[in-house]
C-alpha cells in the first residue's frame, strides 16, 4: 500500500526508487514532476514488455494532438515516461548493457517517427522522405543521453514542395530539442551529412548517391559503416543504402586504409583524448574509440569479402569477426567485455543530468556512481583498477591490429 506524502504517492519498490535518486538527477525532477503518475511508473516499470509496438502504442496519444505544440510536449512526456522505465528495469539488473540500448534506440527509432507525424512530414504530398540514423542511432547502441545524428533524403519533383519540406524538419529540428518541465526528446546532430554544416538541410536521393559515388576521404567511409535507415517512405532509404553499400564496401589498398584510420584515431587522440584531471571513455588511449576504429578498419578491409560484417553494430562486426577467424575468440571476448564495461561507465556518468559527458575523475574517490554501476560497490579504488586494466588491454589490442606490417 502506498503511503500519502505532500508530493502525492510513494511508490511500493522503495528500494528501486532509492537506486533511481541515486543514478540520475534528471528522472528523480521528472519523478517529482509527475507525482502520482510517477509512483505508478515506478510500481509497474517491471511488468512492462518493450518492443516497438508497445511504443507505439504509448506514444501515439501524441500524435492526436490537435495542435502540434500541445502534440510535441506529449511526446516529450511519454518518451520520458519510457526511458524512465528502460532505466528501472536495467537498475533492477534485469536488462543487460546491450538490451538496454538496443531498448533504447527502439525507442528513439519510434518516437522519432511520431515526431515526423507530428510535424506533417509522413507522407506529405508530392515527396518521399527518408531519415538515416548514424553512429550509435545505427547500430541500436544508444546510450542514455545520446543524440540523435540524423540525415534526411527526399525526392520531390517541385522546388515548392522541397522549400515547404525544409521548413517542416526546421521546426522538427527545434522541436526536438527543446526543453519544458516535462524534459527533452533529443538533441540532434546533423554534422554527418554531405558537405557538413556547410550542405543543405535536406539531400535528394539523388545527390546523396552522387556524393558517396566519388571517392571519398577513409574517414567518410568509417562514418558510412553506421549508416541505418530509421524513417522509410516506399523504400526510398533503403534502396538508396543498397546501392551506397557498393561504394563503402569495396576493394582498398590494405596498407593506405590502415594508415588512415590509424592517423585519424591518434588526430582525435591528441586534439580531444587527454583531458586534464581526467580519464575520457570514449575518446582517450584504450576507450570506445579504440574498440569501434579497429572493427571501422577490419569492417572496410574484409567487407566486401565477408557479408555479415556489412552490420552497424560495433559488437555484431566484432562477433563475426570471430566466425570468420579475422580475429581469435578470445581476443573477441575480451573486446567485448571491455566494451561492454565502458559502455556502462559511460551510459552512468551521462545518465545524471542526459548530458553526452564521456569523462571520470582521475581520482578514484569522486568514481563512486561508475563503481556501483560497473558492481565494485562502493570500492571506487578496485574500480579505478579495472578502469585502467581494461584500457590498457583494449589499446594493447589496438596496437596489434594496427602494426605496421
Amino acid at each position: 500500500m502506498r503511503r500519502k506524502e505532500q508530493w502525492d504517492e510513494i511508490p511500493v519498490s522503495m528500494p528501486l526508487l532509492i537506486k533511481l535518486f541515486g543514478a540520475s538527477w534528471y528522472f528523480t525532477r521528472y519523478l517529482f514532476f509527475r507525482g502520482q503518475k510517477g509512483a505508478e511508473l515506478v510500481d509497474h516499470a517491471l511488468e512492462e514488455n518493450f518492443s516497438s509496438d508497445r511504443f507505439i502504442a504509448r506514444l501515439a496519444p501524441a500524435v492526436q494532438e490537435p495542435d502540434p505544440e500541445q502534440g510535441f510536449e506529449r511526446l516529450r512526456l511519454l518518451k520520458n515516461e519510457l526511458m524512465l522505465q528502460i532505466l528501472l528495469v536495467h537498475l533492477e539488473g534485469r536488462l543487460d548493457q546491450e538490451q538496454t540500448e538496443r531498448h533504447l534506440t527502439m525507442l528513439a527509432d519510434v518516437a522519432l517517427e511520431m515526431a515526423l507525424r507530428i510535424s506533417g512530414l509522413h507522407e506529405a504530398t508530392g515527396c518521399r522522405l527518408a531519415v538515416l540514423g548514424m553512429g550509435r542511432m545505427a547500430g541500436y547502441e544508444m546510450t542514455f543521453g545520446s543524440d540523435l545524428d540524423l540525415i534526411f533524403l527526399f525526392e520531390a519533383e517541385m522546388d515548392e514542395i522541397v522549400a515547404a519540406t525544409s521548413r517542416k524538419v526546421r521546426l522538427l529540428l527545434r522541436h526536438l530539442a527543446a526543453a519544458s518541465s516535462a524534459g527533452l526528446l533529443y538533441e540532434v546532430d546533423m554534422r554527418l551529412r554531405p558537405h557538413g554544416t556547410a550542405g543543405a538541410l535536406l539531400t535528394s536521393n539523388r545527390a546523396f548517391l552522387e556524393y558517396h559515388r566519388e571517392e571519398k576521404e577513409i574517414w567518410e567511409r568509417q562514418m558510412m559503416t553506421r549508416c541505418r535507415c530509421v524513417y522509410d517512405e516506399r523504400h526510398l532509404g533503403q534502396d538508396t543504402l543498397t546501392q551506397v553499400q557498393s561504394y563503402i564496401y569495396t576493394d582498398y589498398d590494405a596498407e593506405y586504409l590502415r594508415r588512415e584510420i590509424a592517423a585519424m584515431r591518434q588526430r582525435v587522440l591528441n586534439e580531444k583524448g587527454s583531458p586534464r584531471n581526467k580519464f575520457d571513455i570514449k575518446r582517450g588511449k584504450g576507450g570506445i574509440m579504440d574498440i569501434d576504429f579497429l572493427t571501422h578498419y577490419l569492417q572496410l578491409k574484409h567487407g566486401a569479402e565477408v557479408v555479415g560484417l556489412r552490420t552497424c553494430s560495433t559488437r555484431q562486426a566484432l562477433r563475426v569477426l570471430a566466425e570468420a577467424r579475422l580475429l581469435t575468440s578470445d581476443v573477441v571476448g575480451t573486446l567485448l567485455q571491455a566494451y561492454a564495461f565502458l559502455k556502462t561507465v559511460e551510459s552512468c556518468v551521462r545518465l545524471f543530468d542526459m548530458k553526452p559527458i564521456s569523462t571520470i575523475p582521475a581520482d578514484h574517490r569522486e568514481n563512486a556512481a561508475p563503481a556501483m554501476a560497473t558492481g565494485f560497490g562502493r570500492d571506487t579504488e578496485a574500480f579505478m583498477e579495472n578502469y585502467l586494466a581494461t584500457t590498457r588491454t583494449v589499446r594493447g589490442e589496438f596496437e596489434i591490429i594496427f602494426a605496421e606490417p
